[in-house]
């Protein structure tokens, strides 16, 4: 988890998550109803990344207080779906802290994680992705994820993922989740123009599912498939070209201090890390 999420650029896969997410219409009404989002994107948004981050890269403490604050959030979100098209692909009500709701949130970012560090840094191995998914699966854990729901490896993950966003699924784009998406497809930057702000999104709907994409109503033809490509082979080059620790996300850089602080100068007869 260290080594993937320690890269910045994943930030640019953040857009992905999110319109994934609320892809579930369940949890498409949960952010419409009880969160900031649509009148304070940014806060939101900045708000749900700082979490994420002391999750993966803080210390015991921080990581506890995240998990306490996460739980707290998600106990008061609950409620009866108002869109007609979420009642009848997923039931009536909702509430954040189904195991099922929150095992889908976990598999978006994972999901795009990996999609996105293998397009933008470089691939990894199969072995780097199990590795990935099991230390995935016991922050799962922590957040109410039962090791019993969660998919026991990679594979079982890949065929969990292709169930979801089959169309006989419950992963469908509803009235309520379009209208969200306006926010993050073309967020409110009023220093750059509107063509800016999409090619500035495109790496991340080049990412999206496609059934997932046509239902948002994202365009997606000859000029955007060849952008894309331009794109994702242009920041691979630029990451790779920077040292190391440029690349790296600041909480990142702050865990790796802590550990190597921890671990103290090698002494004789020990292996220093490499």
């Amino acid at each position: 988890m260290w080594r993937i999420n320690r890269e910045a650029v994943l930030l640019g896969a953040g857009p992905t998550a999110l319109l994934l997410q609320i892809a579930h219409p369940h949890v498409a009404e949960g952010v419409a109803h009880h969160s900031t989002f649509e009148s304070d994107p940014w806060k939101r948004l900045h708000g749900t990344l700082a979490t994420t981050l002391d999750l993966i890269f803080g210390d015991t403490r921080r990581a506890e207080r995240a998990v306490r604050r996460l739980n707290r959030i998600h106990a008061g979100v609950r409620g009866n779906a108002d869109d007609p098209v979420a009642v009848a692909v997923a039931g009536p009500s909702y509430r954040a802290l189904d195991p099922a709701l929150l095992l889908w949130v976990q598999a978006t970012l994972f999901r795009t994680s990996v999609e996105a560090y293998a397009a933008w840094v470089r691939p990894l191995t199969e072995e780097d992705i199990e590795a990935y998914w099991q230390e995935t699966r016991q922050v799962g854990q922590r957040l109410g994820i039962p090791l019993s729901l969660s998919p026991v490896d990679s594979p079982a993950f890949s065929a969990y993922w292709d169930r979801m966003l089959d169309p006989s699924g419950p992963i469908h784009v509803t009235p309520t989740a379009r209208r969200l998406s306006r926010l993050i497809v073309r967020p409110p930057l009023p220093a750059l123009p509107a063509p800016v702000v999409d090619l500035l999104a495109l790496p991340a709907i080049g990412l999206l599912p496609p059934r997932i994409r046509d239902e948002y109503g994202l365009p997606w033809g000859q000029p955007h498939e060849p952008l894309f490509r331009l794109a994702s082979a242009g920041l691979r080059a630029y990451v790779n070209a920077l040292p190391r620790s440029w690349r790296a996300m600041p909480q990142a850089r702050a865990a790796e201090r802590r550990v190597g602080r921890a671990a103290g100068p090698p002494r004789v007869g020990r292996i220093a890390a490499p």
